[in-house]
């Protein structure tokens, strides 16, 4: 446990460092990986991600196509939520997301939460088990103890994100004030385009509302197969979801 609380010292003093924090973690909790993700809520995009274990190749597939297909980060917040508890299978097993990034990684199942959500950005959380296997009994109380220093090292973090990039995004008091009104846009071979779109606070809430919209069109047959994509007000994609199986 000392090595654990060592290791997220260092990672708070450095980014550099997570890497050994998550071996650390994952060491100690008994689990095949984990992964820490920083977003800038201004633009949607991953900032800077750390994975280690069963999904570390795969980093650069998550940043570059899979998070903006992730139903399940935006459902995060300060509680620790199981993947498996948030949605029912048959509704995984539709997700390209999940068959081609979270399978495909070799993932049984993650146990996430947002570690912080400022104004500019947030950081989301993961501890994964792989297939074939449950989390360990022992996983509760370890999250238990080092909750608060997982909060403070990625807290550390986020203020050396906003010095080193986000200089280079817009401020947002530059922004339109149409900025958090994202348009629904469904594709099925033909475009059926969004003309109104809907007010959301973050893009995270925008790609879960597009979750909703593609659950409800599921339950007609002739939409599966589809896809509801999301963009912001500038006509950039923030989101797909695929509809049925």
């Amino acid at each position: 446990m000392s090595t654990l609380v060592s290791a997220l010292q260092d990672a708070a003093a450095s980014r550099e460092a997570w890497p050994d924090a998550l071996k650390a973690l994952t060491e100690a909790a008994g689990v095949a990986g984990a992964a820490l993700i920083i977003s800038n809520k201004s633009t949607g995009n991953v900032e800077e991600a750390c994975f280690f274990g069963l999904s570390a190749e795969f980093k650069s597939d998550y940043i570059r196509h899979y998070a903006a297909l992730d139903p399940y980060s935006p459902l995060l917040d300060r509680s620790w939520k199981k993947l498996s508890e948030c949605f029912p299978d048959p509704v995984l097993r539709r997700s390209e997301w999940y068959n081609d990034f979270v399978l495909a990684c070799g993932v049984r199942d993650i146990l996430g939460a947002r570690l912080v959500d400022a104004r500019d950005y947030r950081v989301t959380f993961g501890i994964h088990q792989q297939i074939g296997r449950s989390f360990p009994a022992k996983l509760d109380s370890l999250i238990e103890l080092v909750t608060d220093s997982l909060r403070r090292a990625a807290e550390h973090n986020v203020e050396h994100s906003r010095s080193t990039i986000g200089a280079r995004h817009e401020p947002a008091a530059e922004l339109s004030s149409d900025s958090s009104r994202f348009y629904f846009h469904i594709d099925n071979g033909k475009w059926y385009a969004d003309e109104t779109g809907s007010v959301h606070s973050t893009p995270d809430q925008a790609a879960a509302h597009a979750l909703t919209i593609a659950l409800e069109l599921a339950q007609d047959d002739s939409w599966h197969g589809a896809s509801v994509l999301v963009t912001n007000a500038r006509g950039r994609p923030i989101a797909r979801v695929r509809i049925g199986r």
